[in-house]
């Protein structure tokens, strides 16, 4: 998946902005290529139109797409995050196509702030608030597991006997969006935190194991929290068993998450 460099405005006209953006609502079906259909009447911060105008215009090249999702807006004119700013093709374990892309990031959001000015009502007078501290990334590597997870689990309410914790039918990747409004879930196996050949090594986070689309609902944060707690209890658990993280018996490392707070089933 792309990488990101957001941006914030300063200067922004909010009640221009909100009314104009009132006037032309953007919905999820706008923008993701699939849905579960519940999701379509949902509103969306989606704004592509003045960066289309500018790319028409010549002044954002015409290879490079520019489209912004906003949140956060404040009476004293400010719309904290735009973001706007994908660059495709970029190895984030590469650390010269991780500089290009800062650099690129930055030029290209100075390129979206101009449309916005030029061709947004609200922003004419806006000015640059902040860059993002860094590249937003999505994905880079993951391992294969001990169980790989896939996109009929995520999509299927999956349930594992290795469980250390349950999420959403959240999934927001590859042009699928799928919101967590039905109460549908799955449960998180302990083996997607398991690399299959190096011992006493647990992975939590985006770069657990599984398929491409069970990749649009690990990636999220929460689901990212999710896999981080299980592999601290899990790794708490091999030391004071003195067995290695492989051999834990999950049944206890459920009991311990539990205790915690967590839903496992």
């Amino acid at each position: 998946m792309e990488v990101s460099s957001n941006f914030g405005c300063s200067g922004v006209d909010i009640r221009r902005f909100i009314q104009h953006t009132a006037q032309n609502l953007s919905y999820i079906r706008d923008w993701a290529k699939e849905t579960a259909g519940k999701e379509d009447d949902e509103l969306s911060s989606y704004m592509v139109e003045p960066f289309n105008k500018a790319r028409q215009a010549g002044e954002i090249p015409k290879d490079v797409k520019i489209e912004s999702f906003w949140t956060t807006v404040t009476p004293a004119g400010e719309v904290k995050n735009l973001n706007a700013v994908d660059l495709p093709g970029i190895d984030p374990t590469d650390v010269w196509d991780l500089t290009k892309a800062e650099i690129q990031g930055r030029q290209r959001a100075i390129w979206a702030l101009h449309a916005l000015k030029k061709y947004k009502p609200g922003f004419e007078n806006a000015t640059l608030r902040t860059f993002a501290s860094s590249l937003g990334v999505r994905e880079s590597r993951k391992i294969i597991g001990a169980y790989d997870l896939t996109e009929h689990d995520v999509r299927n309410e999956a349930r594992f006997e290795d469980s250390v914790g349950i999420f959403p039918e959240f999934l927001d990747g590859y042009g699928v969006v799928i919101l967590p409004t039905t109460g549908r879930y799955f449960q998180v196996p302990y083996g997607i935190l398991l690399p299959q050949k190096v011992e006493n090594l647990l992975v939590a986070g985006r770069c657990v194991a599984g398929d491409k689309i069970s990749h649009a609902a690990t990636r999220q944060m929460m689901c990212c929290a999710v896999t981080g707690q299980g592999a601290g209890v899990a790794s708490a658990v091999s030391l004071k068993n003195d067995v290695t993280c492989r051999e834990v018996d999950v049944s206890e490392v459920q009991k311990v998450l539990e205790k915690q707070g967590v839903r496992t089933q």
